[in-house]
């Protein structure tokens, strides 16, 4: 029975909306640089193969033969690494291979009656097979092909999922934006007779460098193809009841503007030289999710920096989820 009750768990675990999908890896990020910004994809090039993985689009000769690893500790025993690495073919595109691991850690196994008899062991597997390449001296295309496997004790299921991303560039190179349509799939093997889905999201991104300023500015809208993506919380309704039994309904203009602000994600970028950044980003969604009453949180910021020399990168970002906990991303970059 417990066993059972934590495949369920895990298969929903860090789902977008309250647990209608599973195999929510998917929507992890695998880049200290994209989750300092935080947005889940950028529309602009850079050599960074671990922030390009999520928009293959983004694939370029600038990730030809470029390497990245990237660790996070996420909560309570929880650990994600991501393996990447580009090569790019002239005349057909840049091509990369992505590996991604989420170890939940091990468990006691119990019987019915609390007696522990065993332990196990809880993990995802995602294989990301990614091509990009440009149309023209503006458009770019990209796609991702990403079978996913989860092992929950003796239990296991896989899926697969594709991203298909278009992004635009300004003649100038000042500014982008990407269109995509991410994770696209079917379950191939249930869980314990569970039916899933992949946690599909159509998102819009959008980036401008500023012409006289060592800014980039960074947007993300995310959730295209739904408008409401409020959770139904039991523990903090929407409309309040007083001692007496009055119900006092949700300002409606507050509720509008509450879910029209989850769908936006911003960030920007401080470049003072080719050698260093500094990033900060927002989400009020995430910050809505993981609030905790009416106490002031943090949650929904993260930030982080980035060192380059030569041809090494490291990057480090937080992102503040609550005040118990917030995970913490490093990646290291090579390129050859």
């Amino acid at each position: 029975m417990v066993i059972s009750l934590l495949v369920l768990s895990f298969g929903n675990c860090f789902s977008q909306f309250g647990g209608e999908n599973a195999y929510s890896v998917l929507t992890l990020q695998q880049s200290a640089k994209t989750r300092a910004l935080g947005v889940d994809f950028i529309s602009s090039f850079t050599d960074d193969i671990s922030a390009v993985m999520t928009n293959p689009a983004t694939l370029s000769p600038l990730n030809h033969k470029t390497f990245a690893l990237t660790y996070t500790y996420l909560f309570s025993g929880i650990n994600q690494a991501a393996l990447a690495g580009g090569y790019s073919v002239k005349g057909i595109g840049t091509f990369a291979l992505g590996f991604q691991y989420l170890n939940y850690g091990n468990f006691d196994m119990t019987e019915e009656n609390g007696d522990v008899v065993g332990k196990f062991s809880a993990a995802d597997y995602v294989i990301t097979l990614s091509w990009g390449r440009m149309l023209d001296s503006n458009v770019y295309i990209g796609a991702n092909l990403k079978p996913v496997f989860s092992k929950y004790e003796s239990y296991s299921s896989s899926a697969i999922a594709i991203d298909l991303s278009v992004g635009f560039q300004s003649n100038d190179r000042t500014w982008s934006a990407s269109l995509m349509a991410r994770n696209m799939g079917a379950q191939i093997k249930k869980f314990a007779n569970e039916d899933s889905s992949t946690p599909f999201d159509l998102e819009f991104a959008a980036t401008k460098k500023l012409n006289h300023a060592p800014f980039i500015l960074y947007l993300e809208l995310n959730n295209l193809h739904r408008w409401d993506i409020r959770e139904d919380d039991p523990l903090n309704p929407r409309d309040k009841t007083d001692l007496n039994g009055n119900v006092e309904k949700e300002n409606r203009f507050s509720g509008f503007m509450d879910n029209l602000f989850r769908h936006v994600q911003i960030g920007t970028e401080f470049v003072p030289s080719k050698y260093f950044y500094l990033a900060l980003g927002y989400s009020w969604k995430q910050n809505r999710e993981m609030q905790v009453g009416d106490a002031f949180s943090l949650a929904g910021l993260s930030y982080g920096f980035g060192l380059n020399y030569r041809q090494f990168r490291l990057a480090y970002s937080r992102c503040e989820y609550h005040k118990y906990g917030s995970p913490n991303y490093v990646s290291l970059l090579i390129k050859l």
